[in-house]
């Protein structure tokens, strides 16, 4: 009886260890799409003369792409992109609206996330 035991609560606690799995790495990545955000919005190579000022469809470009690399699907609708003056005056905010699925012991549901990068 005491095996059985402890053969329950092991598998409870592995069915708890793959939910905050599951459910902590969509958390995860839309932390870590946020500060690509603040990077992206920063125009840090625009400032210093690295890279030319680039289009509000390139930069959503380059969302999609840092998004896609968190595993996170999003298309150019989902991006909000709101640019304020030109080269070192400018400013530029960036913002996502998306749903991430979850698929968790057979159940699938989506979680809703808006991600920015800080406000100018």
């Amino acid at each position: 009886m005491k095996n059985l035991v402890i053969a329950v609560i092991m598998l409870v606690l592995a069915a708890a260890a793959y939910a905050g799995w599951q459910i902590g790495s969509v958390y995860l990545a839309n932390a870590e799409l946020q500060e690509d955000l603040k990077d992206l919005s920063s125009l840090t190579g625009t400032r210093i003369g690295l890279v030319d000022s680039r289009s509000p469809g390139q930069i959503r470009d380059q969302v999609i792409e840092h998004a896609a690399g968190h595993g996170i699907h999003l298309e150019p609708e989902q991006v909000t992109v709101d640019r304020t003056g030109e080269g070192i005056q400018g400013s530029i905010y960036l913002s996502t609206a998306y749903d991430a699925p979850v698929n968790l012991f057979g159940f699938t549901w989506n979680m809703h996330f808006t991600t920015s990068g800080p406000r100018p």
